[in-house]
């Protein structure tokens, strides 16, 4: 299943903020993260082709800190369903059901025992430095997630009892920076990472609950589930390429760029796609021509501004090559 560009654009900007230079290493494989399309979709493995680059050298433990940084404001329609629920259960139901539309790449789950209710989570990998660093981020991100949902609310935070998959750091400062974040009475070396509620929690009725709002965005949360479950099948090269081109407004990436965010020579992605009776230029060109009709027929941009859009220097430019696709310029396409 593929999954929204927002989880990679939040993981980048909590980077940024946790004053790690991922913008450099982003300019290698073309991509600019202000000018990714926040609407677009990306299969988790050019996304974890992404995540090796920017990963790369960064400590695990800084996870911690980029996690501190996801904020609300990108999950949309999930948000408005969970700020609507009549209580606290449905939120943590809402929130599992429709955890793909999340920045997380693990698995959330919810257990029950005599008086406690436990959200767990798994992360995909704690074995590599750079799953170590997703799964810290994730788990730091859930616990500031829940907060912030609750102040939204306009509900007090409850007592959340932490345990996290990781060994308990040996340096006493590394320590207390978990515990500063997390209380001290967190406890490491789980084998998932859990956030302990009082069973009582869950009956809690919310003050922003709404149940016309709720159905519209429940709608809305499960149209969108399907639109990232139409290409479940391992993706070709050929698409492949086309996502990661689709994911960029603006100049898009060299085929030298693309050939390293996908983790092979530039000389194997043109052989490839040769046998394939395709070229890099050929898809780039078709992404460009889908790009411009969409924006024309949106009717909001002018012609320059469209140019600019798909990485033209000169509107000159974009009309000469609109005209030799579809044999007309751009303005005789909208009358």
């Amino acid at each position: 299943m593929k999954r929204s560009i927002l989880s990679l654009m939040y993981l980048v900007q909590g980077m940024r903020k946790a004053g790690i230079d991922v913008d450099s290493k982003l300019q290698g494989i073309g991509l600019r993260i202000d000018a990714l399309d926040a609407a677009s979709v990306i299969h988790p493995s050019l996304e974890w082709d992404v995540l090796k680059v920017i990963g790369e050298g960064v400590a695990p433990e800084q996870g911690l800190f980029i996690g501190q940084h996801y904020a609300l404001a990108g999950y949309g329609p999930l948000l408005m369903l969970l700020v609507t629920s009549p209580d606290i259960r449905t939120v943590l139901d809402q929130g599992i059901r429709f955890q793909q539309l999340t920045h997380l790449t693990g698995r959330l789950a919810l257990d029950f025992s005599e008086r406690r209710a436990t959200l767990r989570y798994k992360p995909q990998d704690i074995h590599t430095a750079l799953g170590l660093l997703l799964a810290q981020a994730e788990i730091s991100g859930t616990y500031k997630f829940i907060r912030d949902l609750y102040k939204m609310m306009g509900l007090a935070a409850p007592q959340v009892q932490i345990a996290l998959p990781f060994l308990q750091p040996a340096d006493p400062a590394q320590l207390a920076v978990y515990h500063g974040y997390y209380g001290v009475q967190v406890k490491f070396g789980a084998q998932f990472a859990s956030f302990g509620l009082d069973q009582a929690v869950l009956d809690v009725k919310i003050p922003s609950a709404d149940p016309v709002t709720f159905k519209l965005y429940e709608s809305k949360c499960i149209a969108e589930l399907e639109r990232l479950k139409a290409d479940e099948d391992a993706p070709s090269l050929v698409q492949r390429v086309q996502d990661y081109l689709e994911l960029q407004s603006g100049a898009m990436p060299s085929m030298a760029e693309t050939a390293q965010a996908l983790n092979m020579p530039e000389r194997t992605l043109r052989h490839q796609l040769q046998q394939l009776d395709t070229s890099y230029k050929q898809i780039r060109e078709e992404i460009i021509k889908d790009k411009a009709l969409r924006l024309i027929e949106y009717k909001e941009y002018s012609i320059e501004m469209i140019a600019e859009l798909l990485g033209y220097s000169e509107p000159a430019a974009f009309n000469h090559a609109f005209k030799r696709w579809f044999g007309q310029s751009p303005r005789q396409y909208t009358k």
